[in-house]
């Protein structure tokens, strides 16, 4: 039965593979002036966002202070940033001795 499984795997990647290089040979379709024009202006914007998506990732390794205060005045200016830390549970001189558990338990680990 597992020869006949790996036989059918086997003949189905071939299959494919022959499909996939006949749709590979075919001629592209012919585009009118329009739909070159149509396709030229979509492509205009993609273009451009995947270029500035590789100058920042760019940019992030060779001036990483510069890319993280872009992004601060970003936060800032949509709201998001705030300079002041919160003090929360924990922040005291003794956080490190206090234990975390349930609270309201008795105390088994189980």
């Amino acid at each position: 039965m597992g020869d006949w499984i790996g036989l059918g795997l086997f003949v189905l990647v071939i299959v494919g593979a022959l499909v996939g290089l006949s749709q590979l040979g075919k001629k592209p379709k012919r585009l009118t002036e329009e739909e070159y024009e149509q396709r030229v202006a979509e492509a205009k914007g993609t273009t451009r966002a995947a270029a500035l998506a590789g100058m920042n990732a760019l940019n992030k390794m060779i001036n990483p202070k510069a890319v993280e205060a872009i992004e601060v005045q970003r936060d800032l200016k949509a709201g998001f940033y705030n300079d002041e830390e919160k003090k929360g549970e924990g922040d005291g001189p003794d956080a490190g001795s206090k234990r975390l558990g349930p609270t309201g338990e008795g105390g088994g680990d189980a």
